[in-house]
């Protein structure tokens, strides 16, 4: 079984899953993530940078499966992201659902 790396980044979402135009705040920076919900469930990802041409450029978050609070399963999705300020203070906005 793989180790799972030390999450550097951690994103608190206002919400129990993500949607475009889903909001919350940043502490820490890097590219293994791990995003709290409001409901209190838990998922980790990486964020980086689409590759130079794509159709929407900025930061893509590739987010693992996770179980909501009240039992959904949500599966992993990648999802485009717009950072606002770096490390501790930023704010974090969903764009679009990638896939």
């Amino acid at each position: 079984m793989a180790e799972r790396a030390e999450p550097a980044r951690v994103l608190s979402a206002a919400g129990s899953h993500f949607y475009p135009g889903a909001r919350g705040s940043v502490r820490g920076g890097g590219e293994v993530c791990m995003v709290e919900f409001a409901d209190g469930s838990v998922a980790f990802g990486r964020l980086a940078e689409t590759p130079t041409g794509a159709a929407k450029p900025g930061p893509v978050l590739a987010l693992d499966g996770y179980t909501t609070a009240r039992g959904t399963a949500i599966p992993a999705r990648r999802w485009g992201v717009e950072i606002a300020g770096d490390g501790d203070g930023g704010q974090f906005r969903i764009t679009a659902r990638l896939a």
